[in-house]
């Protein structure tokens, strides 16, 4: 599920992809998404500063999940539901993006030389490296790479992520673990360089199909122009 806002010459852009069954997941991920698209849009302010754009950020993901919690709680056939999400706030005034992420849906900064991960994921795998027990190298065939340890709807209370980078003529890309998870970042990187944004996506799309990813790729990129 992607949504984008565009809030005067700022935009709101939204990546979440669904857990817990092809309906649970879809339905998933459509409230968060939109349950953090309507809560930015309600609390948010021109003046605010970084601070209070993290708190409504963070704000935001928390209802979602509270949402979900209790969805998959009441309703038996949804029970497990979660998913993951991560949103961005670009600020074209201050040309800043301001970002948030629950799971393993990322956001990367692509220049013209370089792509730079800016989340963390929030999978066992990662927690793994983190711990030493496994190397960066061993993530990509991992058996239990798929396994989420934070995810939007599955506990009752969230941590979330919170990230401020400068743009400075980068384009951002948010995505879910289909991209990622069968492209490189040289191929990524080549993609979204190589043409217009609309242009971009499409072949990245194709490129992840191309390499056996799942159907749902899902991914936005973006730019302060």
């Amino acid at each position: 599920m992607v949504v984008c806002e565009i809030m005067d010459d700022s935009a709101l852009v939204i990546v979440c992809d669904g857990m817990g069954g092809e309906n649970s997941g879809r339905d998933a991920s459509s409230i968060a998404a939109e349950v953090v698209r309507s809560k930015f849009i309600a609390g948010y302010d021109s003046s605010f500063s970084s601070k209070s754009l993290k708190n409504l950020l963070v704000s935001a993901v928390t209802v979602a999940n509270s949402i979900i919690f209790n969805t998959s709680h009441a309703e038996p056939d949804k029970s497990g539901m979660g998913s993951t999400c991560v949103a961005a706030f670009i600020d074209a005034q201050s040309d800043t993006v301001h970002i948030v992420n629950v799971g393993d849906s990322r956001a990367y900064l692509c220049r013209e030389d370089s792509i730079e991960q800016l989340t963390r994921d929030h999978s066992y795998v990662q927690l793994l490296a983190d711990q030493g027990k496994i190397t960066e190298e061993e993530l990509a065939d991992h058996p239990k790479k798929n396994m989420l340890i934070r995810a939007v709807g599955v506990d009752r209370t969230i941590d979330v992520d919170y990230f401020e980078f400068r743009l400075d003529g980068a384009r951002l890309l948010l995505c879910t673990d289909g991209l990622h998870g069968c492209c490189s970042n040289e191929d990524i990187l080549d993609a979204v360089n190589e043409s217009e944004i609309e242009q971009a996506a499409k072949k990245l799309v194709d490129m992840a199909l191309d390499k056996g990813g799942p159907d749902n790729v899902t991914l936005a990129i973006a730019e302060n122009s």
